[in-house]
């Protein structure tokens, strides 16, 4: 099997568009709601609260299902009946967990409630439920969209995430403008523009299916996804762990927040890059981790590549809309989205290591590993916060992100040697985070401009791209010219 950097270029950009577009298309409209006697800074802290919930949802009702139905896959793939199996097995589980987690949210809604400072989030019953079933829909989509990924049925990727993006964006506004000038209207929004999309998706998928759930294939997603689970789990209070600490100051938090849904945008982004090369990566592994290194290598690279460019492009054009299109003390958000937006350089090159561990099934180091890494965190926000606000948030993130990434790296190289070009793949993005930091200190020291900053930043990493990416960008262009000729390019 050779790599065709035709179809990877085409999947990548499709992944990467339609799979961000939904959190796009959310930060896109959000001013229409933000201004004088529409959404603030306290609502938005509340919006950060809510997707905090959501998040953790997501994470408990998927468990191990977004991890081991793409590994599996390639076990099953030449069965069909047992596909099904898997399929079916897969979806059941997130109901089932999505299910449970309703009943403890009412039961519990009092308890939940009191660990909030704020009067409109200690009412849990008047958001809770909606941000549940939020959770739930969410995923139910990510287990579809990576299934439609590994099937390479791309035309139902996109209408999935096409009719969330809309679907949701439209149900939020409604929400907002004609039921409740709150984040109450925003969550009840998401909830039914969301669930309208799944009753769809389920129907079909069912459909082709059936309806079963095998318990052996139920404890082989467990055996292979439990460890991959905990890791999740502690990537989440890695992830958002800050918002808690940062609730009872709601302005901070609402600006602080803001810079961060940005930043999940671009998260998601690098998502859709990144689910463009792991099924090529594993089919490469598949046929031998040592015999196709040169080409798990080439498509790594190209990966980091991609990040970086796409992180270099978008922080200026992030500012500049933070800026025009914002009325209230939401808009100072602009002032951090370069080093916000770097530490997911960091993210790229963890996934990267990570993956022949995930392929080889090697998971379990993966608990210790974020065990370790949050206590940092926690100690960390502890400890900053209440000096620094949101930028001890930010500091706290970037260590523990630094942390990660070395102790991946380094358990991987000791169970899966591969020869990484570490200055493409390790070093030269912590130096850009480095700079991020250094800049950020300039700027508060000498009050300058945050755009001076930030195209100081940028020029940094367009630098080092020209100068260490050569070959990639050589094949990029001969990408290009050949796309232009309409031949294929294969290499």
């Amino acid at each position: 099997m050779k790599l065709n950097l035709r179809e990877l270029f085409k999947l990548s950009a499709i992944y990467t568009l339609i799979g961000a577009l939904p959190p796009l298309l959310q930060l896109i409209v959000q001013p229409v709601m933000e201004g004088k006697n529409k959404l603030g800074p306290v609502d938005f802290s509340q919006l950060a609260i809510l997707e905090t919930i959501i998040s953790l949802v997501f994470v408990l009702t998927i468990h191990s299902v977004s991890y081991s139905i793409g590994r599996l896959y390639y076990d099953y793939m030449d069965d069909a009946k047992g596909y099904k199996k898997l399929v079916a097995t897969s979806f059941i589980s997130v109901i089932g967990r999505g299910l449970l987690l309703l009943a403890i949210g009412f039961i519990f809604s009092r308890q939940i409630g009191a660990l909030f400072s704020q009067p409109a989030l200690q009412n849990f019953h008047s958001y809770g439920y909606v941000a549940i079933i939020s959770g739930i829909n969410r995923a139910l989509i990510n287990a579809a969209s990576i299934l439609y990924r590994n099937e390479k049925r791309v035309f139902r990727f996109v209408i999935i995430n096409v009719g969330l993006a809309v679907f949701r964006t439209l149900f939020q506004i409604i929400g907002v403008f004609y039921w409740n000038m709150s984040f109450l209207g925003y969550a009840y929004g998401t909830a039914i523009g969301s669930t309208i999309v799944v009753l769809i998706m389920m129907i079909v998928i069912f459909y082709r299916s059936g309806v079963t759930f095998d318990r052996k294939i139920f404890h082989e997603m467990n055996v292979y996804g439990r460890p991959l689970f905990y890791f999740s789990l502690l990537n989440w209070g890695l992830s958002f762990s800050d918002r808690f600490f940062l609730e009872s100051n709601p302005v901070t938090l609402g600006i602080y927040d803001n810079a961060l849904k940005f930043a999940l945008g671009i998260q998601l982004i690098l998502q859709g890059l990144q689910s463009a090369s792991q099924p090529e990566i594993f089919r490469f592994m598949k046929e031998g981790i040592m015999e196709k290194i040169e080409e798990i290598k080439k498509i790594s690279n190209i990966q980091i590549l991609q990040s970086e460019l796409f992180i270099g492009l978008s922080i200026l054009p992030t500012m500049l809309f933070l800026f025009l299109f914002y009325k209230t003390d939401v808009r100072l958000s602009a002032g951090i989205i370069g080093i916000v937006y770097t530490k997911y350089i960091l993210i790229s090159s963890m996934i990267i290591f990570a993956m022949p561990l995930y392929y080889m099934k090697i998971t379990k180091a993966f608990f210790y590993i974020n065990s370790s890494v949050v206590i940092i965190n926690l100690g960390l926000n502890y400890l900053l916060i209440p000096f620094w606000g949101y930028y001890g948030a930010i500091s706290a993130s970037v260590l523990a992100l630094l942390a990660q990434t070395l102790l991946i790296y380094y358990y991987q190289n000791k169970r899966v040697p591969i020869p990484w070009n570490l200055t493409k793949l390790l070093w030269f993005p912590i130096s850009q985070v480095g700079v991020a930091i250094i800049l950020e200190i300039i700027k508060i020291a000498f009050n300058l401009p945050a755009v001076l900053m930030s195209a100081i930043l940028c020029f940094y990493i367009f630098s080092g791209v020209f100068i260490l990416y050569q070959n990639e960008i050589k094949m990029y262009s001969k990408r290009i010219y050949f796309f232009l000729n309409k031949n294929k390019f294969q290499v």
